[in-house]
């Protein structure tokens, strides 16, 4: 018993030290078959580093500046045109804003227009008055005609006299407002009218009536308050940083949300030499024709002005960086170089900024990846942050 045990113990351990054994031999074998692979270590070296800074030079190989998604364009001479849109209010025509007024004392019997919001020609009659005034006007004309017609035969002097009488009766009549037609009627039947109707000055839409039916009327009382609805005025916030592109004569194109797809248009006529403090805007006034009456006072509305600018050297907006004392882009040298160029900057308009000095026509700028670029004017040469090269 004890001999079969040690005989399979010894079996045991023969067999392990064989396998022990084979697997040092297929190891060995394993590692000196291994085929050597190559290690460069060109990346690593100065000259062949993907990115290199020197100052303001940046120099990125074709891996990242594929990585960095670089993009470039040309500083052009290029048509400029600037749209400044804000938003505006309509208001009533204040040029276009009067009084019917009253040239006789008397009584008023009748009102032909009797509700705000009506509209009045100029020369409509719109009320019939009782007054002694009146009355009288035309009495004193009938006794100088009559007196003109019986003594025309008489003296020279006399003549001359009721002629002058005659010309001021007409000319009081005149100044009351009556009409030169209704003096020749006067004159034809000889009878005075116990009422008088009074005529418009002015045409209009009525925005209040102020006076009723039995009221007793003075010379200079107003009867109307009248304004000219078919010319109107638009108000528009223009901000400070627009204003030096807004000048007197300019077209307006204005739209509402109430006549969608249409436009009215309308001319700048005045700027606020004022600027308001608390919104740090202008108020500008547009004159707009209004057929037919449907831009109504106090309407909300939105407005375009376009400024040409001329044919201006220009970058796309994205080129430029801002650091608030400096305003720099970054000009393409050769393949893979990149310069840091200050620049001074002029109007901003269509996705592009104006150059005044610091580039020429031709030159090719970064325009997308110029701040990690100019990151690495920071940091110096390396790998650039967040990029997997």
């Amino acid at each position: 018993m004890i001999e079969r045990f040690g005989g399979k113990k010894k079996l045991i351990i023969g067999v392990t030290a064989g396998l022990l054994i084979a697997g040092c031999v297929g190891y060995y074998t394993y590692i000196h078959n291994k085929p050597v692979v190559a290690v460069d270590h060109s990346a690593h070296q100065m000259g062949g580093s993907p990115i290199m800074a020197m100052g303001d030079t940046v120099t990125l190989d074709a891996k990242a500046r594929q990585l960095a998604g670089v993009q470039t364009a040309q500083a052009a001479l290029k048509s400029l045109s600037k749209d400044i849109k804000t938003t505006g209010k309509i208001a009533m025509n204040e040029s276009g804003r009067t009084y019917i007024t009253s040239r006789v004392e008397g009584r008023v019997d009748e009102l032909y227009v009797s509700a705000d919001g009506e509209t009045i020609e100029q020369g409509q009659a719109i009320a019939s008055v009782y007054s002694p005034t009146y009355i009288a006007a035309q009495e004193e004309y009938l006794l100088a005609t009559q007196s003109v017609q019986k003594l025309k035969g008489a003296g020279a002097n006399v003549v001359q006299i009721n002629n002058g009488l005659l010309a001021a009766s007409r000319r009081k009549l005149q100044l009351l407002g009556v009409s030169d037609e209704a003096v020749s009627q006067l004159a034809q039947t000889g009878k005075a009218n116990d009422h008088m109707t009074i005529y418009a000055q002015f045409g209009g839409t009525v925005l209040e009536k102020l006076v009723l039916p039995g009221a007793y009327i003075m010379p200079g009382d107003k009867l109307y308050n009248l304004s000219d609805l078919s010319n109107v005025w638009m108000y528009a916030d223009i901000y400070e940083k627009d204003l030096a592109n807004v000048q007197i004569g300019q077209s307006v194109t204005v739209t509402s949300s109430a006549y969608p797809g249409e436009n009215f248009n309308g001319q700048v006529t005045f700027i606020n030499p004022v600027l308001d403090d608390s919104s740090r805007t202008v108020k500008v006034r547009v004159a707009m024709g209004n057929p037919g009456g449907r831009l109504k006072p106090n309407l909300f509305v939105n407005a375009a002005i376009s400024v040409p600018l001329g044919i201006k050297l220009v970058v796309p907006e994205s080129s430029l960086i801002d650091t608030g004392e400096r305003k720099v882009v970054y000009v393409v040298q050769g393949v893979d170089t990149f310069v840091k160029r200050d620049v001074v900057i002029g109007k901003e308009a269509d996705g592009y900024i104006q150059i005044l000095s610091g580039l020429a026509p031709g030159d090719v700028v970064v325009t997308a990846a110029t701040f990690l670029i100019d990151s690495q004017t920071q940091l110096g040469s390396g790998s650039m942050a967040g990029m997997k090269m």
